[in-house]
């Protein structure tokens, strides 16, 4: 068992708080991340989050990909899916301990804006298009205050301030032509697909999961934005 991949502080709390050895916590991580198919970070995170201790700085040192892992575990809770059985196994006694919503909102997002807009929104019963409609009116916000241009529709906005060449753009997230082609796209493509049409329409087919992955994912390029490098273009 790789130990050192997991903070020793937090085994001890975990410990503690329970009345167990720091191996026996060792021990439950590994059956855990085994039963789930995850890693033990994203378990170690989890099972803190469950006790009410504070994340943030453990949370940030994780990998993207466990940052995944651990959003998936969580958004999972959500899915209609996981109360029902298929081929005699239940989903959701394979889920980790069900934290309160609020909880898990406030793990998901990050950004204090866009928690601030979608949190109520995502505690409803239904009608998540608004929150793929603020997300993305965030999203655009950010995109405009950061790189100072006003007054544009979305696709030329985008296409203005994250310029697929770097020496074009005014926001650089990479100096790697394809890796700011990627970011571009990316943008682009949420403005395309949700910012437009759930501004124009209303929409049914989202769940409170969908809700939750999409902020997820914009909490992200919400952060890769803030990191982006502000430059003046002629």
């Amino acid at each position: 068992m790789k130990k050192p991949r997991l903070d020793p502080v937090l085994i001890a709390k975990i410990a503690k708080k329970n009345n167990k050895h720091d191996q026996y916590i060792y021990e439950q991580i590994a059956k855990r991340a085994n039963r789930l198919g995850i890693s033990s970070e994203a378990v170690l995170a989890l099972w803190v989050k469950e006790e009410g201790f504070g994340t943030a700085l453990y949370r940030r040192k994780l990998a993207p990909e466990i940052q995944a892992q651990i959003r998936g575990a969580l958004t999972a809770q959500f899915s209609p899916r996981s109360d029902k059985h298929s081929g005699g196994t239940s989903t959701k006694a394979r889920s980790p301990k069900k934290l309160k919503e609020t909880a898990v909102v406030e793990w998901m997002i990050g950004d204090e804006q866009l928690l601030d807009r979608c949190k109520d929104l995502l505690k409803a019963t239904r009608n998540f298009d608004r929150v793929f409609r603020e997300a993305t009116t965030v999203l655009e916000d950010r995109i405009k205050k950061l790189s100072g241009v006003k007054n544009m529709k979305t696709a030329a906005l985008v296409s203005k301030v994250l310029n697929p060449d770097p020496n074009k753009a005014i926001l650089v997230v990479s100096q790697e032509a394809f890796e700011q082609e990627g970011f571009f796209s990316i943008c682009k493509g949420l403005m395309l697909a949700f910012r437009d049409t759930t501004h124009h329409e209303l929409s049914n087919k989202f769940n409170k999961e969908d809700a939750l992955k999409f902020c997820g994912f914009i909490d992200s390029v919400l952060t890769i934005l803030g990191n982006a490098k502000k430059q003046t273009v002629a």
